[in-house]
């Protein structure tokens, strides 16, 4: 991580000095490693509950999910 300006004149420094088709790498692999972010410390899911705490997203059975074709 970057942490103050010379870090990124530095970093900005490597990657001009790559070729176009190491940057093009480069970049495509910072494009993908933004989408995949661990999730924070502490996350719990959002959980679809009435007051009461109860499920009410419906009813889970596979039949009742997916019908009866077989899968």
């Amino acid at each position: 991580m970057a942490r103050d300006q010379r870090d990124l004149q530095r970093l900005a420094d490597e990657l001009a000095a790559l070729t176009p088709d190491e940057r093009t790498r480069v970049l495509a692999d910072v494009q993908r490693r933004s989408r995949f972010r661990p999730l924070p410390k502490g996350f719990k899911p959002p959980v679809l509950k009435d007051s009461r705490g109860e499920w009410i997203g419906g009813n889970l059975r596979r039949e009742d999910i997916y019908g009866d074709d077989g899968r």
